[in-house]
């Protein structure tokens, strides 16, 4: 079998999608030569264009992939050490607002003030109570058993 019929069948597996990438490189190494057969001259740009997308020849050494580190052990101490100290720091620099404070309605009115509130609560404990000395401290006492 002469070369030009090799090529033709394998033209033929080419279009049946059966061509493995070292047949199909032949295929492609042959048409853009300058010695092809007259009755496969139309399929010459067809071949020279899907040459043109894939490289000839196999890379004759491919790099070994190392692994990538993201941060040395020495890098991760130093940022874990800087974070940890910027958390010191700011823990110490950073005051809270005050928590204790007061807020109640009066009467359908917003009161802020702890001595109208205190006020409030233990004239309404008087009221339940009447004057058997019960007031927001004592309450305060019966519940949390201080005495």
């Amino acid at each position: 079998m002469n070369k030009d019929e090799e090529i033709r069948m394998l033209a033929a597996r080419f279009m049946a999608g059966e061509t493995s990438l070292d047949e199909e490189r032949r295929l492609y190494r042959y048409f853009s030569g300058d010695k092809v057969a007259a009755d496969l001259l139309p399929m010459r740009e067809f071949f020279c264009s899907l040459s043109a997308m894939m490289p000839l020849e196999k890379p004759e050494t491919e790099r070994k992939r190392q692994p990538v580190r993201l941060l040395s052990r020495q890098t991760f101490i130093g940022i874990a050490a800087s974070v940890a100290l910027l958390l010191a720091v700011g823990s110490l620099l950073w005051s809270p607002e005050r928590q204790d404070y007061c807020e109640a309605y009066i009467y359908n009115r917003h009161v802020t003030d702890p001595a109208t509130v205190m006020k409030e609560v233990d004239g309404t404990l008087q009221s339940i109570h009447g004057n058997d000395g019960a007031n927001v401290e004592n309450q305060l006492r019966d519940i949390f058993g201080n005495e």
